[in-house]
C-alpha cells in the first residue's frame, strides 16, 4: 500500500541517468515473463492516482508498441515527476484512517509503527517483497496517464516507422483544443521535428479579397508545400521562414534536420492540398464554451475578441466545408 502511495506521489521515484540500461532491464524483464495460455491478460493500464498509472508488461503481448517506446514513456515520466514530502505525508495520513475504520485490512497499531520506522529511514522508495512477488509476478512501468488515452497512436506511429525511413504526421482541430501539448507529449518519445502552421498564416501582401474568402485560404499553403513539403522529401537539411505575426512579415529562418518523425500541427495542417502528404492524422475537438475558456485564460481579453469574432468561424467554416474531422485517422474529444 505505502508502495502504491508512494508511486502515485513520486512515479519511480528516481531520475533515470541511464537511458539505455532502463531499456536493457526492460527488454530483459519482458523476454523473462511467462505468459500462460488461457489466463486473461491484465489490464493494459491501471490508474494511480495524480496523473500517473501503472503499464502492465503481460498486457503488450499482442501490442505493436515497441519497447523503445514504452521505456521513453517511462523515462519521461520518472524524470518529470513533480511530487513533494508534504503531499506524501498527507495520503499516508488518509491510509492511516483508513486502516483505523477498518475500511483497510491492516492493524492501526502495525501500520503507526511501520509508518514510524519508514519515516526515520527518510521516506525511500519501496521495493516489493519477495513473498509479493512470488504470488504475483508484478512486472509493469509508472507513466503518465496521458499514454493511455493517446495509446493507439504511439502503436501506430511504431507499425508505421516499422516500414517507412520517416513519417509526417498532422494535428489538426479546435484552437484551444491542445494540438501543440499533443504535438509536445508525442515528440518527447520520438525526438522528432515540429512545424507549426501558426508560422505559415498569409503575410498582408496575399490578402487579396478572393482569397480570404476561400474556406481554408488564410494559411499560406503555397509557401508550406515549397518551403517544407519540398524540404522533407529531399531527405536533406533544409530551412524555413517563420511568419511574424507582429511585424507581419517573414521572419527567422529555421533549420532542420532530417528525423524519423515529422508532426505538423495547427490548424489547416490539413488543408486539401496538404493532406495527401500524411501518414497519419489526428484531430483534436472542443466544447465551444470550455474553447472560450481556454482562449481567454491563454490570450487575454482583446485576442479572445478577435478568436471569438472572425478565427473560430473562419476555422470552422474550414472544419465543416471540407470534412476534415472525417478524412482523420484518430479523433479526440480534448473537453
Amino acid at each position: 500500500m505505502v508502495k502504491l502511495i508512494f508511486q502515485s506521489e513520486f512515479a519511480g521515484g528516481h531520475l533515470i541517468q541511464s537511458e539505455e540500461d532502463s531499456l536493457r532491464r526492460l527488454q530483459a524483464e519482458f523476454e523473462s515473463l511467462s505468459f500462460n495460455e488461457g489466463h486473461q491478460s491484465p489490464l493494459l493500464f491501471e490508474e494511480i492516482g495524480n496523473g500517473l498509472c501503472r503499464l502492465n508488461l503481460r498486457a503488450l503481448k499482442d501490442s505493436d508498441i515497441n519497447l523503445r517506446t514504452v521505456n521513453r514513456f517511462f523515462v519521461c515520466t520518472a524524470n518529470q515527476a513533480a511530487g513533494s514530502i508534504q503531499s506524501f505525508e498527507a495520503e499516508l495520513d488518509i491510509f492511516r484512517k483508513c486502516c483505523r475504520d477498518k475500511e483497510l485490512p491492516y492493524l492501526p497499531g502495525e501500520v503507526e509503527a511501520y509508518l514510524l520506522h519508514y519515516k526515520n529511514q527518510g521516506f525511500p522508495a519501496v521495493s516489493h517483497s519477495a513473498s509479493f512477488r512470488a504470488h504475483y509476478q508484478p512486472a509493469y512501468r509508472i507513466v503518465k496517464s496521458g499514454h493511455v488515452k493517446y495509446f493507439k497512436v504511439f502503436c501506430e506511429i511504431d507499425a508505421l516507422l516499422k516500414t517507412h525511413e520517416s513519417i509526417n504526421l498532422a494535428i489538426d482541430g479546435n484552437s484551444g483544443a491542445g494540438k501543440s501539448s499533443l504535438a509536445a507529449f508525442i515528440n518527447e518519445i520520438y525526438d522528432g521535428n515540429i512545424f507549426h502552421m501558426d508560422d505559415f498564416f498569409l503575410r498582408p501582401e496575399l490578402k487579396t479579397e478572393s482569397r480570404m474568402k476561400e474556406v481554408g485560404g488564410n494559411v499560406d499553403y503555397v509557401r508550406f508545400k515549397e518551403e517544407v513539403v519540398a524540404g522533407l522529401k529531399t531527405g536533406r537539411e533544409f530551412q524555413y521562414r517563420i511568419y511574424d505575426c507582429r511585424r507581419r512579415t517573414l521572419g527567422n529562418s529555421i533549420r532542420v534536420v532530417p528525423k524519423k518523425l515529422n508532426i505538423i500541427e495547427g490548424s489547416y495542417s490539413m488543408h486539401p492540398t496538404l493532406a495527401d502528404y500524411y501518414n497519419l492524422k489526428i484531430f483534436l475537438r472542443i466544447d465551444a464554451k470550455e474553447q472560450s475558456r481556454r482562449i481567454l485564460q491563454r490570450n487575454g481579453p482583446v485576442m479572445h475578441r478577435s478568436f471569438i469574432e472572425e478565427w473560430i468561424p473562419k476555422e470552422n467554416q474550414y472544419f465543416d466545408r471540407l470534412k476534415i474531422e472525417d478524412q482523420c485517422d484518430f479523433v479526440f474529444i480534448n473537453n
